[in-house]
């Protein structure tokens, strides 16, 4: 079985940074896989993303050190089981507010007796020798990433990281913040003080914490605070980022304003 090399170094306490797909382009995301970036999310929350689309990304990271991972649009075993068997060696699952929510989460990447993961790793197969092999050795294999995003996500954040088979839990700071009232606010007490909580519950459980941003400046402050899981930007993001300043050196050059 390969080795969902992600896993691995969160479990050897090792910080990972990742980036993030929005796009429909595969080719970006093998270029963005190309880049180097410990694993890559493909997005089917708040993107338009649809299971082909999906397989498509999956299969441009095949030949990147790129762990393929994906968010998925809801903690829903039937849309898990899809994104694991187009190829997904690990999942983000948003919105997860109660114990119940992140053992529902672990159970749909995982085969019975375990979970409740139905049969048919279609491309997912490819990482075994053969199906048994597969099977065998799966459960195992598969990255949870569980988001906080609501009040009641912190107040069970404790209960949440303790769950066996979550590897870590992982900040949406918008929602976050719009959700205890201080939306976008990030320099705000409250919102410190949230994402504190969030990293004394991932600590004491033994788990790693991470965050959604973009840019190196944002992403060496959450470093700063502990975060061991960094998703350093989007595709569209860092492009958006990129043009911007490009062409502001351009325009300087030329002695535009």
């Amino acid at each position: 079985m390969q080795e969902n090399r992600m896993k691995r170094m969160l479990s050897d306490g090792k910080v990972v940074v990742g980036g993030w797909m929005v796009t429909n382009d595969a080719m970006l995301t093998e270029s963005m896989g190309d880049c180097g970036f410990d694993f890559i999310v493909v997005d089917t929350e708040h993107s338009a993303q649809d299971p082909v689309g999906v397989m498509h990304h999956m299969m441009a990271l095949k030949d990147t050190p790129a762990t393929p991972i994906c968010r998925v649009a809801w903690n829903d075993f039937v849309r898990v089981k899809q994104l694991l068997d187009i190829g997904a060696q690990g999942i983000v699952f948003p919105w997860i507010s109660t114990e119940e929510h992140a053992l529902q989460a672990v159970s749909a990447t995982r085969y019975p007796p375990a979970g409740v993961r139905g049969w048919g790793p279609r491309r997912a197969q490819r990482y075994a020798d053969n199906m048994p092999d597969y099977f065998a050795h799966a459960n195992d294999n598969i990255a949870v990433l569980c988001q906080i995003e609501t009040q009641e996500g912190l107040d069970n954040a404790e209960a949440i990281a303790k769950v066996d088979g979550v590897d870590a839990l992982m900040i949406g700071p918008a929602d976050l913040s719009v959700n205890i009232g201080v939306p976008l606010d990030w320099e705000c007490p409250k919102f410190e003080a949230a994402v504190q909580r969030v990293r004394e519950a991932a600590d004491a459980a033994g788990k790693a914490y991470g965050v959604i941003t973009c840019g190196a400046e944002m992403g060496k402050r959450w470093l700063a605070n502990g975060a061991r899981v960094i998703i350093g930007g989007s595709d569209s993001g860092l492009l958006g980022m990129i043009g911007k300043s490009t062409l502001a050196e351009l325009r300087e050059a030329i002695g535009e304003e």
